[in-house]
């Protein structure tokens, strides 16, 4: 139901307005707005979608306009455009022209059943009477609503939109539906049909999947129907890779599916993993906005647990009867970037995902001998910075995706846990401590040693901080005689003799 009659109000209003601003025009309401009204999910009310019968671009203008908002073209082509509307329930209101001589016509050519329905605005009074006046395409879309089913409206749904399979999906999983046995053979005789979509949209809507709770299950039905395989080359190599050389019986590509299971898994559980933190990690996971739209953070870590292995296939050498993968986080890395790139994929998703799989290793480097000094875990930190707790959290899924192999001992699994959790306490008490102060600057050190600004002077600064927060040093005396003892090397560094600096 709608929350709030603060809510019922808003949207009765932003209706009202658009209605008023139609009587030109043949206007409708359609699809998910409708859907979600039916199904009473009042809290998913965010975007209403209009189809006009003329004028498309003329008529979004004039709803712009009365809104006072940002038009954007969505598809020029198709004459599809949305209206981003600031503080409102609303968030966007997309317009695009009928498709079709009448409504009917237009519902015909829709996705699924239970997005095939519309409602003329000239029939809007009340919100109250609003289900009495939605026009059905026919009795099945009742059926999928009570049902609970994603079917598709015609057989050449996907051949119309091919990204229309990915949606299916999508929709499933947030709708709580299931996708009928014929739409999933129609997925899996369409699937190749995916790579002619537009990389852009396949990534948004790509990354709304991972974006829900359970995404792994869907990515393994997305796999049964060979569609995830059309979209990501990468995955028949990985199923490829000799499953001889691999723990699990499913190889590199089960492996992979289990870490990102895993992964999900903790996500989703965040206080059972990490009672003394999970208030902080909330807040860590929750704070998407430095990236694009429909990407969160907690999907791109499920992309890099999912990937994070991906060139072990590539760099797998059998010395001294064992298998070894030297430099696959580097080459991996390397690899996911080309792969985001071809997604269109922004510059910091891009950066996030390559970072996480190029230092996956870090967190089991550095509790390999089971002991973690203070140094090693600042270390740690300073190097990976804000995305320490999405590493230490991809390490762990790691090893735990063979906790059902027994390949690592209880006992194991147990330390590793425990040893990613300190990591992560430790983590947020510095974030949370008070700044250290700045116990000797760089004016000071050049006068000392009569040196000149350049990068030592920051190196020798880095230095002193290290120290600092290792609780070695707390005075400036303190703090020059170490950087005395680092000035040899230093100078070594930098090839020049420390009279020249």
């Amino acid at each position: 139901m709608i929350t709030g009659v603060g809510t019922i109000t808003e949207i009765v209003d932003v209706i009202r307005k658009i209605s008023c601003l139609s009587e030109d025009s043949e206007v409708y309401i359609v699809g998910g707005f409708l859907r979600d009204v039916l199904l009473k999910r009042g809290s998913k009310y965010s975007d209403i979608d209009l189809v006009v019968n003329k004028n498309a671009l003329k008529y979004s203008k004039k709803i712009a306009s009365a809104f006072k908002s940002k038009l954007i073209t969505l598809n020029d082509a198709n004459k599809t455009y949305r209206i981003i509307l600031k503080s409102s329930v609303i968030e966007n209101i997309d317009i695009s022209l009928l498709n079709g001589k009448t409504i009917e016509r237009d519902l015909q050519n829709r996705d699924f059943t239970v997005n095939a329905v519309a409602f003329n605005l000239k029939d809007f009074k009340d919100f109250k009477d609003f289900k009495k006046q939605i026009i059905f395409l026919k009795n099945s879309n009742v059926r999928d609503l009570k049902s609970r089913i994603i079917n598709t409206v015609s057989v050449r749904s996907f051949e119309i939109d091919p990204l229309r399979m990915l949606r299916a999906f999508r929709f499933a999983v947030e709708l709580n539906f299931d996708i009928s046995q014929g739409t999933f053979k129609q997925i899996r005789r369409n699937a190749k049909l995916i790579r002619k979509v537009a990389p852009e949209r396949i990534k948004n809507e790509f990354f709304r999947i991972l974006s829900v709770k359970n995404s792994v299950s869907l990515l393994k039905e997305m796999d049964k129907c060979k569609l995830i395989s059309e979209i990501f080359y990468e995955i028949d190599t990985m199923k490829k890779a000799s499953k001889k050389y691999y723990y699990h019986p499913g190889g590199l590509f089960q492996h992979s599916f289990e870490t990102m299971r895993f992964t999900e898994k903790i996500l989703n559980n965040l206080k059972e993993y990490f009672p003394n933190n999970y208030i902080d990690l909330h807040k860590h996971f929750d704070d998407n906005n430095i990236f694009s739209e429909n990407v969160t953070r907690e999907s791109l870590l499920k992309f890099a647990a999912f990937f994070h292995d991906n060139a072990k296939p590539e760099t797998s050498k059998f010395i001294n009867g064992k298998m070894h993968f030297f430099g696959h986080e580097k080459l991996g890395a390397d690899k996911i970037k080309k792969i985001m790139i071809s997604l269109k994929s922004s510059k910091k998703d891009i950066e996030t995902v390559s970072f996480l799989i190029r230092h996956h290793m870090r967190p089991s480097t550095l509790t390999k001998n089971n002991v973690i000094t203070k140094k090693a875990a600042l270390k740690f930190f300073r190097d990976i910075g804000d995305n320490t707790p999405d590493a230490l959290i991809l390490s762990m899924s790691d090893w735990y995706s063979y906790k059902k192999l027994g390949t690592f001992s209880p006992i194991a699994l147990k330390l590793q846990k425990k040893f990613i959790r300190g990591l992560i306490k430790y983590y947020y008490e510095l974030k949370k401590a008070k700044p250290l102060s700045k116990i000797v600057d760089g004016n000071v050190i050049m006068k000392k040693f009569n040196l000149r600004p350049g990068p030592w002077i920051g190196e020798l600064l880095d230095f002193v901080f290290e120290a600092q927060q290792e609780g070695k040093i707390s005075k400036p005396c303190e703090a020059l005689k170490l950087i005395s003892l680092k000035l040899t090397c230093v100078k070594k560094k930098y090839k020049i003799s420390v009279s020249k600096i």
